[in-house]
């Protein structure tokens, strides 16, 4: 197996058991301890942790804390397609995921809806960890099912 067939394949590992199997221990096999985000939703948790034990402290944890909150308002939130690009040092992401709204999510108490959203992940690897990451997040049609946004118009958003 070439190194860049094994690098998607440990992301997929590293995605199945995270959402899967809600196995948080993939967080310690695949993040590196000073991984940082430029994601709006996970910075402010790493620097939280940063600022708490100086520019080397495990943020591990509280990444950890991020993904419980999917755990408890989408707890079978699962990818429907993925396609993962490698090369050098870096892994790029699209997926299209879908879960069952049935606890608070993001301050939103659980519906019950179908949620379908997308997103495109940037992963700088070091040491064969991700130690860097972007993404964009195309949440769109989640919020107009949980009603957070809501058309006006003739289908205009």
């Amino acid at each position: 197996m070439t190194s860049i067939a094994r690098t998607r394949e440990r992301f997929l590992d590293f995605r199945s058991r995270l959402y899967g199997r809600h196995d948080l221990t993939a967080v310690d096999d695949h993040l590196h301890p000073e991984f940082s985000s430029h994601s709006a939703n996970v910075r402010p948790l790493l620097e939280a942790a940063r600022s708490s034990g100086g520019r080397h402290v495990d943020v591990r944890p509280a990444y950890k804390e991020f993904v419980k909150t999917f755990y408890v308002g989408l707890p079978d939130l699962r990818p429907v397609r993925q396609e993962v690009m490698v090369e050098d040092e870096g892994l790029m992401a699209m997926t299209r995921w879908e879960a069952t709204h049935t606890g608070v999510f993001f301050g939103v108490p659980a519906t019950g809806k179908a949620l379908h959203f997308s997103t495109a992940d940037r992963y700088r690897l070091q040491d064969g960890l991700l130690v860097e990451h972007w993404d964009v997040v195309d949440a769109q049609e989640a919020w107009l099912a949980l009603g957070i946004v809501v058309r006006s118009g003739a289908g205009e958003v």
